[in-house]
């Protein structure tokens, strides 16, 4: 599953998922990009997967929901790195709360950076691989919440299901380029920053629903997308793969109860 010679960017790669995209896409070969709002996070991110792997890790802060920021980081990444043929939409964020009390700010930030941010990233990627003659990948990830609902998680939940239609219509519309694109939906996935905004009731509750008994892993993420970003998958586009071990066959516990207060 070799990438060698192939430069990627994967949003929000400061930590957790995205960074472990990164590592495993420069195991396989790749030069990456890895981009985040953090500029102290990034450039500690990209130090250490520098040292680990044997290809390049170049920081570039942006905010994937700013349409400018977005256009400097593909800019930025091809005068360092040349021909982008990877782009891998990882960034996110969520809150949670039931709609009569959730805020038009909450929801603007939730959509704003998974929906738009898609949009843009995406945007971006196929204009710059049509331009250079590239056949590429683009991977964007949606969720587990696709196929399974929970209350206190609208916004979350309307964004990742219209980045599972955005990338039917942006495969059908790129195709034709030989540009692929796909999304990965995953279920739970324990990183430091899960451990710090839940329970272990809530824990609990979650691993009721799998399927293969443990937690998801960010490695397990980065397995499907290094795949579909691969010439193992050049015959793959317009699909979203579920990461969950079996979460959509029962059913997501509810974020309500375990999440907010009693009162909500």
């Amino acid at each position: 599953m070799e990438l060698i010679g192939r430069t990627a960017i994967v949003t929000g790669a400061s930590k957790g998922i995205g960074y472990e995209v990164a590592a495993y896409l420069m195991q396989h070969g790749a030069d990456v990009v890895i981009t985040a709002r953090s500029e102290k996070e990034l450039n500690d991110a990209a130090d250490q997967l520098g040292k680990t792997y044997g290809t390049r890790a170049v920081p570039v802060v942006c905010d994937v929901s700013d349409a400018a920021s977005v256009n400097r980081l593909f800019e930025q990444a091809a005068a360092e790195l040349g021909d982008i043929s990877i782009l891998v939409n990882n960034a996110g964020n969520s809150t949670v709360d039931i709609i009569e009390n959730l805020s038009e700010a909450d929801w603007d930030s939730v959509i704003g950076t998974h929906l738009k941010g898609t949009f843009l990233c995406t945007k971006a990627a196929i204009n710059h691989m049509k331009a250079h003659g590239i056949n590429g990948a683009v991977i964007n990830t949606s969720s587990v919440e696709t196929v399974s609902t929970t209350r206190g998680n609208a916004h979350y939940s309307a964004a990742k299901a219209g980045i599972e239609k955005f990338t039917e219509v942006a495969a059908l519309e790129a195709g034709h380029h030989g540009i692929r694109v796909n999304s990965v939906a995953p279920g739970i996935i324990i990183t430091p920053m899960t451990n710090e905004v839940t329970t272990p009731g809530f824990q609990q509750a979650w691993r009721e629903t799998f399927s293969v008994d443990r937690f998801g892993e960010p490695a397990d993420i980065a397995k499907a997308v290094t795949f579909l970003a691969s010439d193992y998958a050049s015959w793959i586009t317009g699909v979203t793969l579920l990461v969950d071990g079996g979460t959509h066959l029962r059913g997501l516990p509810d974020y309500v109860d375990h999440l907010l207060p009693a009162e909500k």
